[in-house]
């Protein structure tokens, strides 16, 4: 095995030297303005709010009150320290230089009035331009427009997806419209591109009694429901953005005021020097120019460095890369692939589709396929619920896998415990750990560290330090993409280690993900096209459109448990690749989280220390392997730590050095969180007051040692003055080992039959389709058919439920006891309707199955009045569905859902303590189930108050008519009358007051199977939230009665 280099490198530093830091210890804030404009510069990008603060201040400090000054003082420690030690890169508190590999090892920067900055638009901003753009008539009819790439055939209609703007964030939705002959031909041609004028002449070919105003507006809508994108819609994979968009409009006498104010911006943009007033005209242009906020965070600025020197031995490089490869064996208990979620993909696809290949987008659309990822309704729009955030579904449990890797860690803690010091690791230990030439690490990796040493010629000679990270993949330009717009020299870089990467595999294609997610995160994401092949998803491309692979060409198998992706076009296997930092497992769409990854798949892509269980532990220790520290030493403070160090009224800042003293906690730290770090210097009370605000604010703060040095230093300026750094290295991985690509429950003893398999009494259907299929068919077909079948005697009892696992279907039971080949009849009539549905994929199975009762559930004593009350609510339920429509029917929906479950309290004769008790146990449960109290509690209380009134007037039945639920109530009321004399035999015969309540709420919880789309558990803990707030405020009535 072994790990080479690329020939380049990135060196990452902050703006200014490590000992500038202490300025901001001084409390001379003047004075740390008028020395220091280009940190006010630097600022005004970051954070504009924050300057003006500082100007306010510097102004009349007398105006500010000693708590507002420190609070500003200490923000601007964040961002001065930042720049003085933290070297990721960020505005232009950090920049990039490129460096390459040499005979010697010499780093040193020139002056910053050598630097270069790049800057641009923030991406959420610059789409929006390019959206007012594209609405002005006159652009419109000028512009090519494309069809939208996440369009695909389901049945009969076109899917794809859309997005809305929810809590002033891009959502995306999948959408579908009805097919028809016009939007075929739009869909299909589109693809190439056409003017509006081709698409109004492309309808009247087709029907010329359509005049050209109402093909036009044909047209229009379609651009509004987002089926046709523009061209002038930003690139993903563009060096750069805006110069295309001044290109395009040359070309259009109509937009010549809008490029006129655009070129502007681009001159301004090139202008090199550091003067606020350049940016406060560029905000000046913007608000003229478009009727559009313009955002806080107007400009992205990367700031690129430029060197002396800028070179590392390849002897040095070689002797870290040994090493490092080396210390490999500590990946071996790590998993292939790294993810679950495709793990559980192939499972069900393997259940599915066994072995054949099945075009992408319709295994993964939620509806007719089986979807991605462990929240397949994640594409259902529930307004209702959309803005209650939630940690997940439903409990998870971590399970710790003890491991080898394991094993060592605690063996080095043990051994920590003892000694109080650094720990070591062993040449014999790795091998014990395993064969690194055994694992199938990413062929085309990074490393990550920062390389000290007193002289860069001290480290030539080997006496130097180097402080891993990370080695990661899947690909050396995950942490590299995003600097490539600014700087072409990096960008050919990158683009040759990519290409010696594809070279390995000459009858593969890596294509890179082109999506757009959420708006500003365009901005990590914008990057020249670096590969030759591109898949476009929701994102539009920078490469000649022979080299883009959309989402429809792919074909989708699995061999050897292994997800093959294959392009139609070109009959290769396509492998995807994101060259981007983005973290793509938050919210993001189905198809761009399966693509990204399967990059990953079978692949060891990581390497670091992992404490695992020990890392919460309050002191940990470096650990090194020859010259490298593998992990530095790190200690956690939670607030309780502090508690005993001293009396509680003594002085915070005493206790705390009290505490520091005993852990042996050094006076320079960095303060951790996620993957930010922030220098504090304790024996300064600003740092530890930033801290004590830390831990007081999350309960727990995370220290990990400062390793950089002040005074010796590799990377120096040409005042010789040492700065902090991180240094990113392409790889090539090789290895012997190629990775070689292939082309139950406790049972009751009753007297009550429990199972009933088909044939007998109980015929018991699933319906396996999409959330939304379902809908339609409860709804339409079911609600229409089951009240007419009832009235035909075909069945003596019916109920139905939605079900999510391990596919989403619905449950339909039908009891025929007296004369079950009524079953049959069902059973045909069912067939039949669903035909078409299967035909189009819509339905994907119609499956017989054994019904087993639930009588743990239930109890013997109540199951069969439970299947009665089933049979109630179901009826009542489809009715319900029916009536509801479009957006004002979710609005009901939630109104209605509250009203069934009081309706179904007074039908089990529930007196308010007893309800009160019972919504509370029931919504405790869901909070801590959707994340706990100290998430939900203000949102849930929030969106209470917000509803307040339209739930006292939902509950109250004389505001029935006028609220237009008289209908509605109509039905609860029908289920009522069979429910009540029910209830009354149940109450009788549980026997406790406990089993009933249980009972009970497990009959709500049916309801809301039933009523609702998905998102059912969401939906139950926001109601029960509600119901229980609404039973205490009249609880509270009765109390101001008495």
């Amino acid at each position: 095995m072994a790990l080479s280099h690329t020939g380049f490198f990135l060196l990452r530093s902050p703006l200014f030297p490590i000992k500038q830091y202490r300025r901001v210890l001084d409390n001379n804030l003047q004075a740390l303005a008028q020395e220091f404009p280009v940190f006010l510069y630097a600022l005004s990008v970051a954070s504009r709010e924050l300057l003006k603060e500082l100007e306010r201040y510097l102004a009349d400090p007398a105006a500010f009150t000693p708590k507002k000054t420190e609070k500003l003082h200490r923000s601007l420690y964040k961002y001065w320290v930042r720049a003085c030690t933290r070297s990721t890169p960020y505005g232009l508190f950090a920049g990039c230089t490129t460096g390459t590999v040499g005979e010697t090892t010499a780093w040193q920067l020139a002056p910053l009035a050598q630097a270069r900055q790049h800057v641009r638009l923030d991406m959420d901003y610059y789409t929006r331009i390019c959206h007012h753009i594209q609405r002005l008539p006159a652009v419109s009819e000028t512009l090519t427009w494309y069809t939208n790439n996440s369009v695909y055939k389901s049945g009969d209609k076109f899917r794809y997806a859309e997005y809305i703007i929810a809590n002033n964030r891009r959502k995306y939705l999948l959408t579908a419209v009805a097919d028809s002959v016009f939007i075929q031909k739009i869909i299909r041609e589109a693809c190439n591109g056409l003017t509006m004028q081709e698409m109004v002449q492309l309808i009247a070919a087709e029907d010329d009694s359509i005049t050209a105003e109402e093909a036009r507006a044909f047209v229009n809508e379609l651009i509004d429901a987002q089926l046709l994108i523009a061209e002038i819609e930003p690139r993903i994979t563009e060096t750069d953005n805006l110069q295309a968009l001044v290109n395009r409009l040359s070309s259009i006498e109509a937009a010549t005021p809008v490029k006129d104010r655009l070129q502007q911006l681009q001159r301004l943009f090139q202008q090199q020097d550091f003067d606020q007033a350049r940016l406060t005209t560029i905000h000046d242009i913007c608000n003229a120019a478009f009727s559009l906020d313009t955002p806080k965070d107007l400009l992205q600025v990367d700031l690129f460095k430029t060197a002396a020197a800028c070179t590392i031995s390849e002897k040095l490089l070689n002797g870290i890369l040994q090493q490092v490869s080396e210390l490999m064996a500590l990946c071996q208990g790590y998993a292939k692939g790294g993810n679950t979620e495709l793990a559980g993909f192939v499972s069900r696809f393997k259940e599915r589709y066994e072995s054949q290949e099945v075009p992408l987008n319709l295994v993964l659309d939620g509806e007719t396929g089986i979807g991605y990822g462990s929240n397949l309704d994640s594409t259902i729009h529930a307004p209702f619920v959309e803005d209650i955030a939630g940690s997940g579904a439903e409990n998870t449990m971590t399970t710790v896998t003890w491991s080898p890797m394991q094993q060592l860690c605690l063996e080095k803690y043990e051994h920590y415990l003892r000694t109080g010091g650094s720990v070591t690791i062993t040449g014999e230990e790795l091998k014990k750990l395993g064969d690194p030439e055994q694992l199938p690490f990413a062929r085309s990796s990074y490393l990550f560290g920062s390389l000290y040493a007193n002289t860069a010629a001290d480290a030539d000679n080997g006496v130097y330090t180097f402080a891993l990270q990370s080695v990661g993949g899947p690909s050396a330009a995950n942490l590299l993409g995003r600097f490539c717009s600014g700087d072409g020299h990096l960008a050919g870089h990158v683009q040759a280690a990519l290409a010696a990467e594809e070279a390995a595999y000459p009858d593969v294609i890596f294509a890179e993900v082109v999506h757009f997610p959420e708006a500003r995160a365009a901005n990590v994401l914008i990057r020249p096209p670096l590969r030759q092949y591109e898949i476009p998803y929701i994102g539009v491309s920078g490469v000649p459109s022979a080299c883009q692979i959309p989402v429809s060409d792919l074909m989708v198998s699995v061999q050897d448990n292994e997800v093959v992706l294959r392009s139609k076009r070109l009959n290769k296997r396509v492998i995807p690749r994101l060259s981007s930092a983005h973290n793509y497992s938050f919210n993001s769409l189905p198809v761009y989280k399966f693509l990204c990854d399967l990059q990953h798949q079978s692949l060891v892509s990581y390497l670091s220390w992992d404490w695992g269980v020990l890392a919460g532990r309050p002191s940990l220790p470096r650990v090194t392997y020859k010259n490298i520290v593998v992990c530095r030493a790190s200690w956690t403070i939670t607030q309780k730590d502090l508690e005993p160090a001293g009396n509680k009224d003594t002085d915070p800042l005493q206790r705390f050095e009290k505490y520091r003293q005993q852990q042996g906690i050094p006076d320079k730290v960095l303060l951790s969180e996620a993957d930010n770090e922030l220098l504090l210097d304790l024996t300064q009370p600003i740092a530890v007051g930033i801290l004590l605000d830390h831990i007081k604010r999350t309960n727990t703060g995370k220290l990990k040692e400062f390793l950089a040095a002040e005074q010796h230093g590799m990377l120096r300026d040409e005042e010789h003055e040492v700065y902090a750094h991180e240094l990113l290295v392409p790889l090539i991985y090789t290895s012997a080992n190629t990775n070689i690509l292939p082309m139950a429950a406790k049972q009751t003893t009753t007297g009550l039959t429990r199972s009933f398999a088909p044939g007998s009494e109980w015929m018991y259907l699933k319906v396996y389709c999409g959330y939304r299929v379902a809908e339609g068919l409860l709804a339409g077909f079911f609600a229409e058919q089951v009240p007419l079948w009832q009235e035909d005697g075909l069945f003596e009892q019916f109920f139905f439920l939605r079900y999510g696992d391990p596919q989403p279907h619905i449950r339909l039971r039908f009891l025929n006891k007296e004369h079950p080949a009524n079953n049959d009849v069902l059973l045909h009539r069912i067939q039949t309707a669903l035909q078409p549905y299967i035909r189009s994929g819509q339905v994907q199975k119609l499956q017989c199955d054994t019904y087993v009762r639930e009588i743990e559930r239930y109890t013997a004593a109540a199951m069969l009045q439970s299947e009665e009350m089933f049979f109630a609510d179901s009826i009542a339920v489809l009715g319900i569905i029916s009536l509801l429509e479009g957006a004002e029917g979710e609005e009901y929906r939630w109104k209605l859902a509250l009203r069934g479950m009081h309706m179904m309290l007074d039908d089990f004769g529930l007196t308010l303590p007893e309800r009160k008790q019972l919504l509370a146990s029931l919504r405790t449960a869901f909070v801590t189930e959707f994340g706990g109290a100290e998430l939900l509690h203000k949102p849930l209380n929030d969106k209470y108050r917000k509803h307040q009134q339209q739930i006292l007037s939902y509950l109250n039945a004389a505001d029935d008519d006028r609220n237009d639920i008289a209908e509605a109530v109509d039905l609860f009321q029908q289920r009522s009358q069979t429910a009540q004399p029910l209830a009354l035999q149940m109450r009788a015969d549980c026997g406790s007051p406990d089993i009933y309540l249980r009972i009970i709420a497990s009959h709500l919880h049916m309801f809301m199977n039933r009523l609702f789309i998905g998102k059912q558990r969401k939906h139950e803990l926001v109601l029960y939230h509600f119901l229980e707030k609404y039973y205490l405020s009249q609880l509270a009535l009765v109390a101001a009665t008495k």
